[in-house]
């Protein structure tokens, strides 16, 4: 269960994310678009930031995930480097029952493809699995059938990805904060029972940093949620991106550096008297037009007494 995250600074920054109706992103709104509510109460937006910022980004690779699923990630992970651009700066993690740091800190590219080529070496060591029988369909029809393992969609069973996330923010939070900081996962979202770090403390340490995490699930989703992946986006403000088949996967390592740096910082001081210090407060934000999409965290634990 996704514990609470407290936030003990009296500025709520909220990450925003617009899409029209067809899913495109939608760049040119500014504060007067916005309506943010906390616990249903209006809020006055203080601070607005849409301008694309550097990134210092941790990339966090899953490599217990299926045979078949994790060499089609080491074929397309050259795609995220087109999203790359000269002043961002990435660390590179790996992750099974056991956390690896693949590579420091760095802005070459050359790096990034050593990291990669570590990847593809364990996805080349995996057995060959068998292909699900049944591809493609409407999202209810692959909802039910995700309920049901098969060859394609399993992997290894303890492993430790909340070990993994907090390796990554640790990493990130010495970074400097006029940069955005981004978690990018790529996982089916499994989790063992040897993690040493749980997704509430987690999401708790992700929001008060200003730390992101926007995922790539290479399983589809069920019931319409990517489980793990979907709590961390939903807690930190990120999104996740369908990743199952090939083409998908590589529209998503295409189009995920782009929408963790064009996104809207919304940031307000709360006037919430209703809700004393220690008690989730939830945060809406939507626009005047309601064929738009709004992704942004969903709310915190103030420590501040107004």
């Amino acid at each position: 269960m996704l514990g609470q995250i407290r936030v003990g600074t009296e500025i709520v920054v909220v990450p925003v994310t617009v899409r029209d109706s067809d899913g495109i992103l939608e760049t040119g709104l500014n504060k007067d678009d916005f309506i943010l509510l906390e616990d249903g109460i209006p809020q006055t937006i203080s601070s607005f930031d849409h301008d694309p910022q550097p990134l210092s980004a941790a990339i966090v690779i899953d490599d217990g995930m299926s045979g078949n699923a994790l060499r089609q990630v080491s074929l397309l992970l050259f795609a995220f480097t087109a999203g790359i651009a000269p002043n961002d700066e990435l660390i590179t993690f790996r992750y099974d029952h056991v956390v690896d740091k693949l590579s420091d800190f760095s802005n070459d590219p050359k790096m990034l493809e050593k990291s990669f080529a570590v990847i593809a070496k364990i996805a080349k060591g995996r057995p060959q699995e068998s292909e699900e029988l049944i591809k493609g369909g409407p999202g209810w029809l692959r909802s039910i059938l995700s309920i049901f393992p098969s060859p394609a969609t399993s992997g290894s069973k303890d492993r430790i990805p909340h070990d993994a996330i907090f390796e990554a923010a640790t990493a990130l939070i010495s970074r400097p904060m006029d940069r955005r900081r981004i978690i990018f996962l790529i996982s089916d979202g499994a989790s063992g029972k040897t993690n040493t770090h749980s997704i509430g403390r987690n999401s708790e340490m992700l929001v008060k940093n200003n730390i992101q995490v926007f995922a790539i699930s290479t399983v589809y989703a069920r019931f319409g949620s990517y489980g793990t992946l979907t709590s961390y986006a939903d807690a930190t403000g990120g999104d996740v991106l369908a990743g199952a088949t090939a083409n998908s996967l590589e529209h998503a390592l295409n189009q995920i550096t782009e929408q963790a740096r064009l996104q809207y910082i919304l940031g307000y001081t709360s006037t919430n008297k209703s809700s004393p210090p220690g008690v989730f407060r939830k945060i809406v934000v939507k626009t005047h037009d309601p064929k738009q999409k709004v992704t942004h965290r969903k709310g915190y634990v103030s420590l501040t007494v107004h």
